[in-house]
Order: structure tokens, then C-alpha cells, then sequence
């Protein structure tokens, strides 16, 4: 199952899995998954699930910037758009994901991060 993997210090962190068709990255609180990095756009990036030419079985996930201020990378390439790959590490900011075609776990094990009025301090809660 395709996730995104944070990574912190070479140490991998918060693993979500992408189950939806599309997901939306970025500082602001209305996307679906929130980086709190301050070089990060608040409406950074999207990563969309596309069948390949009709075919269910064999989907791609693109991500996309979304005109963001500093850009985003993918392998330390600065991107508009392109096709994501099994052990691709995108950038946004200062903020590192690896993403996995064949992450193994449950989908229910996904935890929400929220930020606190602490700044550098997040909670974690079920995804619901």
C-alpha cells in the first residue's frame, strides 16, 4: 500500500498510507496532511492517485506544486509536476517524506499529527 514516510535526522517517523485519490500538503491547517515548517506554503503540494490508462490495477501517484514560495523537490530535483516512484524523498521546506509503493500496515494505524500552542510540540490522535 503506497504512504508517505516523514523522515527526521535519517530516522523515520510518522508513516501515512494514501487510501484517498488525492492529497493536499502545505503549512496551512486545511490541507489534508499539514507540515509545520515555516519555509513550507501554506497550500504547498498535491499527491493524486491516476489509473494508468484505465487500467485500476495499475495506478501512479503524481505530485504536483502548487506555486508554492520555495518550491518542491523530489531526489533534490526542484519539480512542477512529476510521477512518484517506489523510495522517492520529497522535499517541502525543511521537511523530508519518503514515499513507498509497498508500505506494509493498516491503514487504521494512521495517526493525525496537530500542532500545539507550544510551539515544536504536536499531539498524535487516531485517524478517524
Amino acid at each position: 500500500m503506497a504512504a508517505l514516510i516523514q523522515i527526521r535526522n535519517n530516522v523515520e517517523g510518522v508513516k501515512v498510507f494514501l487510501v484517498g485519490e488525492s492529497y493536499s500538503l502545505g503549512r496551512g491547517d486545511e490541507n489534508d496532511i499539514v507540515v509545520n515548517d515555516d519555509l513550507a506554503s501554506r497550500e504547498h503540494a498535491l499527491i493524486e492517485r491516476v489509473a494508468a490508462l484505465g487500467r485500476e490495477d495499475a495506478v501512479r501517484y503524481m505530485i504536483r506544486d502548487l506555486g508554492s514560495t520555495n518550491g518542491t523537490f523530489v531526489n533534490h530535483k526542484q519539480i512542477s509536476e512529476q510521477a512518484l516512484n517506489d523510495g522517492d524523498v520529497i522535499r517541502l521546506g525543511q521537511t523530508f517524506l519518503r514515499f513507498s509503493l509497498h508500505e506494509k500496515g493498516d491503514p487504521a494505524e494512521t495517526k493525525v499529527i496537530k500542532k500545539t500552542i507550544i510551539p515544536g510540540v504536536y499531539i498524535t490522535t487516531d485517524k478517524k
